[in-house]
């Protein structure tokens, strides 16, 4: 009985030893993978339903749903308030994504510079021109962060950043607004004067 017992633990042995030698260094640097659980996990992007946020950080905002099938370009979500409220939000370029945000380029032809169109949508009236950018650019930031960002992340960690035409830093003269292409958007930082 110990003589078989003892082949039995040499022969486990040289298996583990043989599956060790035969592992490269990268397997036996890489971390374990979690193994499947049977509790419920978040759906993937294109499996989530879509959310428009239209408001401010400061005063709240108001939820739509957006239809669609499939997963949402940053672009299809902007277009959708645009849809929603009226406003015109063409982008000069296509929405960027990197290291932990995207960036927005709105066209000099949108809302934001030219102002909301006549008439307005009464639900969504605006009634300044400081009014209307901060509502676009708050809620084109929080439509973005809700939707790319799943839980349990916080969607405020994922940074938006807004630049004009020829990566100029976000201006709006009319209001003596500006914010530098260095720091990620949010309304209370902008530079006055």
């Amino acid at each position: 009985m110990r003589k078989k017992l003892s082949l039995l633990l040499c022969v486990l042995l040289c298996g583990t030893l043989t599956a060790c030698q035969a592992a490269t260094p990268a397997e036996t640097a890489a971390p374990a993978q979690p193994t499947p659980t049977a509790e419920p996990t978040q759906p993937a992007v294109e499996d989530r339903p879509a959310v428009l946020y239209i408001g401010t950080k400061a005063g709240g905002f108001r939820e739509y749903p957006l239809e669609h099938e499939g997963e949402l370009a940053p672009e299809a979500l902007i277009q959708g308030i645009g849809d929603l409220t009226g406003w015109d939000l063409t982008l000069a370029e296509p929405v960027t994504d990197g290291k932990g945000g995207m960036s927005v380029c709105l066209a000099d032809s949108s809302a934001l510079f030219q102002g909301p169109p006549e008439p307005q949508k009464d639900e969504f009236h605006m009634y300044s021109a400081e009014q209307l950018a901060e509502t676009i650019l708050d809620s084109i930031q929080k439509t973005l962060q809700s939707y790319y960002v799943i839980a349990p992340g916080d969607p405020d960690n994922l940074d938006i950043w807004y630049y004009r035409e020829g990566e100029k830093p976000l201006e709006l003269p009319e209001l003596g607004l500006s914010w530098p292409l260095e720091e990620p958007y949010q309304w209370a930082s902008a530079q006055r004067g």
